[in-house]
């Protein structure tokens, strides 16, 4: 079996340990690269543009929404 193969059937059996194995590494790459201060913006507007899809994919208000991830920490 081929190295493209095998590492095919990991991320088959391992789909969460693979999204954040290259999550972590696109991160490091982003923060050596163009800086943390960059690196922090983009991942701030990823969740914007995250939580903007799945208030619209979930047919629910922005303001349900954040109010339903923040009611949680009082």
């Amino acid at each position: 079996m081929s190295f493209l193969g095998s590492a095919g059937d990991w991320i088959g059996r391992n789909p969460g340990k693979a999204a954040g194995a290259f999550a972590g590494f696109l991160f490091g790459v982003l923060l050596f690269s163009i800086g943390i201060v960059k690196t922090l913006l983009i991942v701030l507007f990823v969740l914007i543009g995250y939580l903007l899809g799945k208030s619209r994919d979930d047919n629910v208000s922005i303001l349900d929404l954040l109010n339903d991830i923040f009611r949680g920490r009082r």
